[in-house]
């Protein structure tokens, strides 16, 4: 009996331990499972991590490259304003009756021909007064390149800055050839060359 005893405890013992073993291999087996998946989803969120911190680095750095794009454009815009304002400064000081004087005639005809009468009466300044012989120059200017006449007379109220001003007999139309005025047509064509060699 006590042997029966002993071998069933030795049983009991054994497939305790067995039971023990199996029941331990299996622990280390998970833990070793758990720490794997562990390791494997904390390399993954140091990945996304990376990939996260990654993209925000592109982004600050396009906004800096669009922010320094932008300064330059400024700085590029600001610098043709100064050589603009520079230009103009320069031409307004160069603009004197001798210099424009020889243009009055093409001016009165480039007028004539905007306004298309068949009489017109011309303003000038006081500084730089057209003559009848810059009428007779501009009513044959007229006539070569539209064959049609124009009558010319001097307009007694001057005007008062450089260049001319031609109107209708009535005053209802004009046509305004000032230098100011010319300049401002220029405007967009003298940017653009500032722009060009700047």
């Amino acid at each position: 009996m006590e042997s029966t005893d002993n071998r069933l405890l030795d049983g009991i013992i054994r497939q305790a331990q067995e039971t023990a073993k199996k029941t331990e291999e299996d622990a280390r087996l998970q833990a070793a499972k758990i720490l794997e998946e562990a390791h494997l989803r904390s390399e993954k969120e140091i990945e996304a991590e990376h990939k996260a911190s990654q993209q925000k680095l592109k982004q600050v750095e396009l906004r800096l490259q669009a922010n320094m794009a932008s300064v330059k454009r400024k700085a590029s815009l600001r610098q043709i304003d100064e050589s603009y304002l520079s230009v103009m400064r320069r031409i307004r000081e160069k603009m004197h009756c001798k210099m424009i004087e020889p243009y009055l005639s093409s001016w009165i005809a480039e007028a004539a021909l905007g306004l298309d009468l068949k009489e017109a009466k011309v303003s000038s300044s006081k500084a730089c007064p057209v003559t009848e012989k810059h009428l007779k120059e501009a009513a044959q200017l007229v006539k070569k390149h539209t064959g049609s006449e124009v009558v010319l007379s001097l307009d007694p109220k001057p005007i008062r800055s450089l260049g001319v001003v031609l109107s209708s007999l009535d005053d209802k139309v004009s046509f305004n050839n000032q230098v100011e005025i010319r300049l401002r047509r220029f405007d967009r064509v003298i940017r653009t060359m500032i722009q060009e060699h700047t």
